[in-house]
């Protein structure tokens, strides 16, 4: 009999902190916008590509539980290594038209694993 009442209240534990109010988001209702690019669960940027006017500045949100970077890939037209705490947001302005591919260096490297590319027109 106690062994049921602690999984009820272990279940409803769970339940509760599902449905607490996060200002950045979690990996489940974290909506990206036009200048906004989320962490999600499974470890991912979302989206994958965001194209912006020149002069954008794009906002990273950490709705996952650990940290991420925000670090460009090697050869990048412009250099930048972000660290993305958890719960936390960085921004990066992106002022010249090209394509800047980037990763986070604790869950991926440079095109494999977690990363994702800025369009800037």
């Amino acid at each position: 009999m106690h062994v049921k009442r602690v999984v009820v209240f272990l279940g409803l534990g769970f339940l509760s902190a599902c449905g607490t109010s996060d200002p950045y988001g979690s990996g489940a209702t974290c909506t990206p916008t036009a200048t906004q690019v989320c962490s999600v669960g499974g470890v991912a940027f979302s989206p994958v590509t965001r194209t912006v006017a020149s002069g954008t500045t794009i906002t990273w949100i950490n709705g996952d539980g650990v940290a991420h970077t925000v670090t460009n890939d090697a050869g990048s037209g412009e250099t930048f290594n972000l660290a993305l705490g958890s719960g936390s947001t960085v921004t990066h302005p992106f002022n010249t038209p090209g394509t800047y591919n980037y990763h986070c260096t604790i869950h991926g490297s440079a095109g494999a694993g977690m990363h994702g590319t800025i369009e800037v027109n």
